[in-house]
């Protein structure tokens, strides 16, 4: 008989206990995760999109299409010299002087001399343009001020042949000559510039007549 009062007697145990832990009140679970916010929702446009960084892209970056390289800007008289050198250093480049000689600065020139006035010259561009010569731009350089460039060349076969085909659309005023041929000019040795960089300093040949951007070896 002992044996079988204590058996109900664990079995009575084990009952309230199972009784007691189905009463028990549930415990809130936590979220996985912070509960949405609606009025923090922004929905973007496409150009927001697109402006967003991509996977792996580190801001200020290059730009994949980028290409970087050494490139020679000149040659340049002192004046027009520190005028270029302010427009690399607005655009964070940095760059070395190299003096150039006589025979390596010059150039072949196609030109129609100085006009009376600017005035003048911007009738005489139009009148260009309606022979079909597109390719001028007026000097404001002393003492050619108010001269239109009609191209500069390295070889004057290049320079002649110009001319030619100027005089047979009626460009009866222009001529050939010699220009960077006085002493004391200088070119701008370029380190790590973009070829975008490059296009637009190539924007700038009428504001300096005579000189040229190429791409060299980087030393």
């Amino acid at each position: 008989m002992k044996w079988l009062m204590g058996a109900l007697l664990v079995l009575n145990i084990g009952f309230f206990s199972w009784f007691a832990l189905s009463k028990a009140p549930e415990q809130p679970q936590q979220p996985l995760h912070q509960p949405l916010q609606p009025e923090k929702i922004k929905l973007l446009i496409p150009e927001e999109v697109e402006a967003l960084p991509k996977i792996g892209e580190v801001e200020g970056s290059p730009k994949p299409d980028e290409v970087y390289g050494c490139y020679e800007w000149g040659s340049f008289a002192e004046q027009s010299l520190k005028q270029a050198q302010n427009i690399l250093v607005q655009n964070s480049l940095i760059a070395t002087v190299e003096q150039k000689t006589s025979r390596e600065t010059m150039r072949y020139w196609v030109y129609i001399p100085p006009l009376p006035s600017a005035q003048a010259a911007q009738d005489k561009v139009v009148e260009l343009k309606a022979l079909g010569v597109d390719v001028s731009f007026i000097i404001q350089e002393a003492p050619w001020r108010n001269a239109i460039s009609l191209g500069v060349f390295k070889d004057e076969r290049l320079a002649t042949k110009l001319l030619e085909q100027l005089k047979q659309r009626g460009v009866v005023s222009a001529q050939k000559g010699i220009r960077n041929q006085e002493k004391g000019r200088s070119s701008l040795l370029i380190n790590n510039m973009s070829s975008e960089m490059a296009i637009e300093l190539n924007k700038l040949g009428a504001s300096f007549p005579g000189s040229e951007l190429k791409q060299v070896i980087c030393q």
